[in-house]
Order: structure tokens, then sequence, then C-alpha cells
């Protein structure tokens, strides 16, 4: 996400008096080693999904800690179901070799009609076209998390 995007959505944010999320979901801010196996592991999910009338897509690459630290917030200081476990994560790393903190993971998501569907079952079967393309799914974690893949060993390169 460019400063200027940002620079934006946080001016915005001031003057409305709410929090903007920043995330990002473009491509281009997940690191160069899994970019290309991103974009062709939701390339084809995306082909899989459209047989059964639905759409794959990228919800998330890059995220600002700013908003991992709201995201852990919810369900334990702040009101609202635990939607992560993690005080960090790929989403924005600080590898030697991610300067401006590249992602290191990436979220999809199903959708039908423009809706998105965060408990389709499609999930089961997409997942591991990541896993194809050299990703690890969150699909297979004690704690699931089944529109997540990452580098593997990212946390190990630190």
């Amino acid at each position: 996400m460019s400063k200027a995007k940002i620079a934006t959505a946080v001016a915005v944010s001031a003057i409305a008096g709410a929090a903007v999320l920043l995330l990002s979901r473009d491509p281009q801010d997940l690191h160069t080693s899994i970019r290309a196996s991103a974009v062709t592991a939701v390339a084809e999910m995306d082909a899989v999904a459209q047989r059964q009338g639905k759409r794959v897509k990228f919800t998330t690459t890059y995220r600002p800690q700013a908003e991992q630290d709201w995201l852990y917030a919810q369900g334990r200081t702040t009101p609202g179901p635990i939607v992560t476990w993690l005080k960090t994560g790929a989403h924005n790393t600080d590898l030697p070799d991610t300067p401006r903190g590249d992602a290191e993971a990436f979220d999809f998501g199903v959708f039908q009609d423009g809706k998105y569907l965060g408990n389709d079952p499609l999930y089961q079967k997409l997942g591991p076209i990541c896993e194809r393309y050299g990703l690890a799914w969150g699909g297979r974690w004690k704690s699931p998390d089944m529109p997540h893949c990452e580098r593997i060993n990212w946390r190990n390169l630190r």
C-alpha cells in the first residue's frame, strides 16, 4: 500500500473519528519468495470455485501491526469474537530480507454473488492447492485458519 494511500486513510479516519483498516489485498505486497506461487494458487483456486458458481480472491496480503493489534484485542479487551490467536503474524514481517515489511502470508476468500462465505466447505478443497505450490496452509493447524496460506518456516528466518 502506498504511503499516499495510507496517509489518506489515516486522515479520513481522524476526521471521521473512526478506526480504519489499512490492510492490502494486492499481491505486490507479498514477499517475492511467495508472490508468484500465491498468485498462481489463487488463480487455480478461483478456477475450482467457478465450477461451483463461486469465486476466490485475495482478502489480505499486507496487514500493518496496528491492525493486527486491533484484531488481537477483539474478543479479549474489545467486543466481538476472537478472530486471531497471534499478536504478530506473517502478514507483516520484519525479516532481514523484507525491509519494507512485505507479507509472508495471505488470506483468501470464497465468494458467491459478491458475498463472502467464511465457512464454505470448499476451503477443504482449496487449501491443499496452496500446499502444492510450496506454501503452508492454515487449515492443517491445531486451531485451523482455513483461508490462510503462508511461506513455510518464515518464523525460523527471523
